[in-house]
């Protein structure tokens, strides 16, 4: 029998397995959670998202900031009229590729910038 990982009664057909985790393998399984109910899977999830994401630093954000320019630059040059559905799978790789340049380029200008600085006369 298995038992709600939220309010301990007996689970019904919900459960949960944090992501990248399958539940298709089998020593996978003693991760997963299960629920009573929708409503307890809720709860389980509203709190395991809130203790799972990340804060972003103030560099990063920066630099995602800085990725705009040159995403917008390309969204433009393939039409900006498009859904991001109508995509083909190049356009779709050339805009992560165009967004992780910009980010990478700017964090890695933040790292020199900082190794400099440090840098006695």
């Amino acid at each position: 029998m298995k038992i709600c990982s939220v309010c301990k009664r007996e689970a019904g057909g919900f459960a949960f397995i944090p992501p990248p985790l399958r539940a298709s393998y089998l020593a996978n399984r003693k991760m997963m959670r299960y629920f009573c109910s929708m409503n307890c899977q809720k709860i389980f999830s509203k709190i395991y998202k809130k203790n799972n994401m990340i804060d972003l630093t103030k560099n990063e954000k920066e630099a995602i900031e800085s990725a705009l320019k040159p995403v917008g630059e390309y969204v433009a040059e393939i039409g900006m009229d498009r859904p991001l559905s109508s995509y083909s799978r190049e356009e779709v790789l050339c805009l992560i590729e165009v967004a992780l340049s910009a980010y990478f380029d700017f964090m890695q200008g933040k790292e020199s910038e900082t190794e400099m600085s440090e840098v006695p006369c």
